[in-house]
């Protein structure tokens, strides 16, 4: 199949683009057009001399537009300054050809995020037009739809697809053998265009009116050999800024990446959802005449053996050009080596796939060993070090958007993750991890957590997305076994967010706590990048999926999103059953909360007690992950991917048992008041009282999560499925008033936190009674996944919530013919109040 990219091609060919780019670093002074760096990457000077012609009207002498004073960078595109101008001379081989832009927010206002975020990403090429070729065009190209030359419908494909001109540029000048042209490329970075600033939903929210020209400029530009990086300054005059409103202004530097994409492009893989990858889709018209075809490959590396026969006898053999990483000179020292080593985690599972030396670390050569390196390069890829409070590390890639393949990556690496894994660390293994208990971690210690993310993101850095159902594949017995997590890890895959072994108790001898890289991620590089030699991309279809039939039954090998339907595919969670490891975890949030002000306070005396303070929020935390873990089991649906000719459902209701285990682990974990939080050495020191509203918060918090609309509709479909033997609404409802209510039988005093969480309940039964709720409708897959469609007031629910009050409204009448104390007699009267309000409100 041949690409068209305009009219004068045989081919229409649109992917859609799923990118990140990071491209930031020290400016680096322009040369002038001496010997250096050609588009084609080879030494030679730039071409220059009188070219243009006498017409007013056409091209200048090449002398009088690039003249003596310019500054010139050589590359792709040969970047001149010229006073205020910034001139782009384009040789004519890159005219014509495709480039990636990815337009990045370098850096913004406070209240704006951070810097580093992608805002958009297109394919452009700069093309001649005009009746004499006068001008060129900047056309975006889309790469969505493909049709074979061939065929009939090509034609078709390329009039529904005409590409949209971004700006049009007069010549300037030619050189003096035409073989380059030079058109000011200034209005380009210093115009009001959106795809290169400010979005259009921002735009709104600060209630932008326009683009100030005076205080919007170039910054820098710079040129390589396959990518030109641009950083520039916009200015917007906003009526709403986010931060310093009384200026009504918004100024954002913003960098523009232009990646030349591959001379020859590489042979996609077709991706397969059973195996996690990121990837990229086409429309093929040329497949199917009964139905429009969606090809979609997989994001990768082009790794392709050295040795081929080497290769097919099955020997390990290096890759023709490895993956490497640089590390931003502004890394700390005594963090390189962990860094380093998290990148090289992953060579074990590029041996896997028959690779030796595939991936690297390295530290950037110094300018006397290579003057021209730069972290802009594209030619390099950086994990970067940035000044930022954002605990947060990001692993985002280039790849060219017709076949996949991964091109350069930058990993963000902020400076406060540190903190992050720090709250992590402690209250997920202080329990039994010694070196987890004080507030600054030794470096070995913390350097080891380094390594734990470096290789997470680097993981998403050679295509691989998270993998949240990972984390169900290992038993808790398992995690709990000596010396299992040091082997495989905390999960099957490090591209889980499984984060530490919180369920190992002090009993556990030889259970280790730290993630790595694990069996699945060696899976599914072997998957994704073992070459299938002498086959083409349809050929390979047979041999990928019989690698994944061989490992279909085991659950260590399955992949899925985080899913707030799917209980074997949460985040933060671990382990295959959700109580039993909430139940360990939270035995080791008791044991951890008492030495809270001791491990606090090691090493920092004279300080204040906001590190206490943020240690116990996040153990508190840490409790209501815990919670939403286990309601996810209620009304829980599991999906195992698979494809025709694979036995068994891939949607499965979780069973009657599992669902009773679940409401029975809130009875004794959420709604039996958690008073254990309540620690006056703590509380004493760190707030005002507040405790009691706390503990009503995180209750009722689990009552909403329990109470909501879409499992609620998930065990009525249940029901109406599988009849009497599947847990049904009515039985939930009875379960929850027996644990939330259960002093109506008894007669007991109702405390304090009853008497918060039993009101909350009261509110919520309200909420679903009056409030108009609908979820969306969904007639596909893939939402559906994520959210139950049902229309509240036509269904069940507020039949059986009516019943509740009802219930609710004759139990609390009972109870008040018993002796009680005052105060619960109050509330019992107050709640019977707030039920009559409920069912009749007028």
């Amino acid at each position: 199949m041949v690409q068209i990219a305009r009219s004068t091609r045989p081919l229409v060919l649109i992917l859609s683009l799923s990118l990140l780019i990071v491209a930031t670093g020290c400016i680096r002074p322009f040369a002038r057009p001496t010997p250096g760096p050609s588009a084609s990457g080879e030494s030679g000077p730039v071409p220059r001399g009188g070219g243009g012609g006498d017409d007013d009207d056409g091209p200048e002498p090449y002398s009088e537009v690039v003249t003596e004073e310019a500054v010139t960078d050589s590359g792709m595109v040969h970047v001149h300054r010229v006073d205020d101008k910034w001139l782009f001379e384009i040789p004519n081989e890159i005219l014509g050809r495709e480039i990636l832009l990815v337009s990045r927010v370098a850096s913004v206002p406070e209240g704006m995020g951070y810097g580093g975020q992608k805002a958009n990403t297109q394919v452009i090429r700069w093309e001649k037009n005009g009746p004499d070729e006068e001008q060129i065009f900047l056309r975006v190209v889309r790469h969505t739809n493909v049709a074979d030359e061939a065929l009939p419908v090509a034609q078709a494909v390329r009039g529904a697809n005409f590409e949209p001109i971004l700006r049009a540029f007069d010549i300037e000048a030619l050189n003096d053998d035409s073989t380059s042209v030079v058109i000011d490329a200034t209005p380009l970075f210093e115009s009001d265009i959106p795809m290169f600033g400010l979005s259009q939903s921002r735009r709104e929210a600060y209630r932008v009116r326009s683009l100030d020209s005076n205080r919007t400029y170039v910054d820098w530009i710079k040129s390589f050999p396959r990518n030109v990086e641009v950083r520039h300054v916009l200015t917007y005059n906003a009526q709403t800024p986010p931060s310093n409103a009384s200026t009504n202004s918004i100024s954002m530097e913003m960098n523009q990446s232009m990646v030349l994409l591959p001379d020859e492009p590489m042979q996609p893989r077709l991706h397969d959802e059973r195996v996690g990858y990121f990837n990229v889709n086409q429309v093929d018209y040329g497949l199917s005449d009964q139905k429009v075809v969606t090809r979609t490959y997989i994001t990768r590396w082009r790794l392709e053996p050295s040795d081929t026969a080497a290769f097919r006898r099955g020997e390990l053999v290096d890759p023709v050009k490895p993956i490497i990483y640089y590390l931003d000179p502004a890394t700390p020292e005594k963090w390189r080596p962990y860094l380093i080593q998290g990148i090289e985690d992953w060579q074990e599972a590029f041996e896997a796939a028959g690779f030796s030396n595939a991936i690297q670390g390295r530290m950037p050569p110094s300018f006397e060993e290579d003057p021209e390196f730069s972290p802009e390069d594209v030619r390099y890829s950086v994990i970067r070090w940035l000044p930022s409070q954002v605990q947060n590390a990001s692993g985002p890639h280039v790849h060219d958007p017709r076949t996949g393949e991964i091109l350069e990556s930058d990993i963000q690496w902020y400076h406060n993750v540190a903190n992050l894994l720090r709250n992590w660390y402690l209250i997920q293994t202080g329990a039994v991890n010694p070196a987890a208990r004080r507030a600054l971690f030794e470096d070995e210690v913390m350097g080891e957590l380094i390594r734990f993310v470096a290789a997470h993101e680097v993981g998403h850095t050679i295509g691989l997305p998270h993998n949240m159902k990972s984390s169900s594949g290992f038993s808790v017995d398992s995690l709990r076994a000596p010396g299992f997590v040091c082997r495989n890890g905390v999960a099957p895959s490090i591209m889980d967010y499984a984060r530490f072994n919180y369920v190992a108790q002090p009993e556990d001898e030889g259970a280790c706590t730290d993630p790595r890289v694990g069996p699945y991620d060696l899976f599914s590089v072997n998957w994704g990048y073992r070459p299938i030699l002498d086959e083409d991309t349809d050929g390979e279809r047979a041999t990928l999926d019989a690698w994944i039939r061989e490992v279909e039954d085991d659950p260590v090998y399955h992949f899925g999103d985080g899913n707030p339907i799917d209980p074997t595919s949460q985040t933060e969670a671990i382990g295959s059953d959700a109580m039993e490891a909430s139940d360990l975890g939270i035995e080791n949030l008791k044991r951890i909360l008492p030495n809270l002000v001791e491990w606090s306070s090691d090493g920092r005396e004279g300080e204040n007690y906001e590190e206490l303070a943020e240690l116990y929020n996040n153990l508190i935390g840490q409790w209501s992950r815990y919670m939403g873990h286990v309601a996810t089991v209620v009304g829980g649906v599991t999906r195992t991917r698979k494809r025709i000719g694979q036995e068994g459902a891939v949607y499965e209701f979780v069973d009657e048992a599992t669902q009773r285990r679940a409401m029975d682990f809130f009875a004794r974990q959420a709604f039996d008041p958690p008073t254990w939080m309540v620690d006056e050495d703590i509380l004493s020191k760190i707030e005002n009282p507040s405790t009691v509203d706390r503990l009503r918060g995180i209750q009722v918090r689990v009552v909403n999560l329990i109470l909501d609309p879409g499992r609620m509709q998930r065990l009525i479909e249940a029901e109406a499925r599988n009849g009497d033997d599947h847990y049904s609404l009515g039985e939930m409802f009875e379960d929850l008033r027996a644990s939330i209510w259960g002093e109506l039988d008894t007669g007991a005093s109702i405390g304090v936190y009853r008497r918060n969480l039993q009101r909350g309940h009261l509110e919520r039964l309200e909420y679903l009674m009056t409030q108009e709720l609908s979820l969306p409708f969904f007639f596909f897959g893939g939402l559906s996944d994520f959210f139950t469609s049902v229309d509240v007031s036509q269904s069940d629910i507020r039949a059986f919530v009516r019943g509740e009050l009802h219930g609710l409204q004759d139990a609390i009448e009972r109870a008040l013919r018993q002796r009680l104390d005052r105060t619960t007699d109050l509330h019992l009267r107050d709640a019977l109040a707030r039920i009559d309000d409920i069912l009749d409100p007028d």
